[in-house]
């Protein structure tokens, strides 16, 4: 429940307590009936009419400031509040993960004890990679063919891990089945082109090579050409190569992050794949500003003014108007 009077940005924390206020004239109109009959006294004609005094003018004003104290406190306890934005630095930097789920990344060579896919052995490290990031703002891209964003860069962790979960390979055969990185760093880039954190990183896991801007006639992206845009937009590229050729594909993607200003890893395992990301962990930080809403009591004020108003009127009737009658 917003309060209009006072801006958009107030609010009730308890607006149903208000109905409290109802019990205010409710009280005014019994002790209004239950006022004692004053005494009559004999008519005498030749006794002029007495004008009120000041004290019988102004007799109805402790009742009236005790009641508006009463209805201040009732406002009091229905906490109004306000919503302001708060200015926060935190060390932190901007990174969006992005992970291959060609039809390749359901191979289970990584760890053949566990019997596990490359990529859900990914989503383990990727997934510690980002509980240990309570600072930073992370997103998810997954791609094949096609790069699709998966969560846009959030401090909401637990709903990117959630999304990171679901993630699943590319069936074998199907159109999309491909590997475009090309594409997945291209519109990672963009995604990461505007922000304003000085520190942005893209991290891109693969198991294979670009497989799509190599097609004869094809328009898409190549990954070189993807990672000098990135440069230009002040965003780094650290590539990770898994599985049994992972050396080599470390080699084929070693020049795109260096245009980038990042690093080219290789896993050839699960250990090695939690190292990696380990090794990336260790970054240098940016700091970066964020407004989060907070909202700030403001009840103090009502309360104050509240037990002043009720506090004035008690003591005024019982010193100055009970006290002369």
């Amino acid at each position: 429940m917003n309060l209009p009077w006072l801006g958009e940005e107030w609010h009730w924390q308890n607006p149903a307590l208000l109905w409290l206020a109802l019990l205010v004239p409710v009280a005014l109109l019994v002790r209004l009936v239950r006022r004692p009959t004053a005494k009559a006294f004999a008519p005498y004609p030749f006794v002029p009419h007495l004008p009120r005094s000041l004290r019988q003018q102004s007799r109805f004003l402790p009742l009236l400031l005790e009641s508006l104290g009463v209805l201040l406190l009732v406002a009091a306890i229905a906490r109004p509040q306000q919503r302001q934005r708060v200015l926060q630095e935190k060390e932190g930097i901007e990174v969006l993960l992005c992970l291959d789920q060609s039809s390749s990344m359901a191979a289970t060579d990584l760890d053949p004890q566990q019997e596990l896919t490359r990529l859900e052995i990914a989503k383990q490290a990727a997934a510690q990679f980002v509980e240990g990031r309570g600072q930073d703002r992370l997103g998810l891209f997954a791609f094949a063919r096609d790069a699709r964003l998966l969560c846009p860069l959030t401090l909401d962790h637990p709903s990117l891990l959630q999304l990171l979960a679901e993630l699943e390979t590319v069936p074998v055969g199907r159109e999309d089945d491909a590997t475009g990185i090309g594409t997945a760093l291209a519109s990672a880039g963009v995604s990461l082109r505007d922000r304003e954190a000085t520190s942005r990183l893209i991290i891109l896991l693969t198991d294979g090579e670009e497989t799509v801007a190599t097609s004869p006639g094809g328009l898409a992206i190549q990954p070189q050409e993807a990672a000098t845009l990135c440069r230009d937009w002040g965003v780094r590229i650290h590539t990770i190569s898994t599985g049994p050729d992972a050396l080599a594909g470390r080699a084929s993607l070693q020049g795109v992050a260096q245009i980038a200003g990042g690093q080219a890893f290789a896993a050839q395992d699960a250990q090695a794949l939690t190292e990696v990301y380990h090794a990336i962990d260790e970054l240098e930080r940016s700091r970066f500003t964020r407004l989060p809403w907070q909202d700030v009591d403001r009840y103090r004020l009502f309360l104050l003014a509240g037990l002043g108003f009720w506090t004035v009127g008690l003591l005024s009737r019982k010193l100055w108007w009970e006290a002369r009658s």
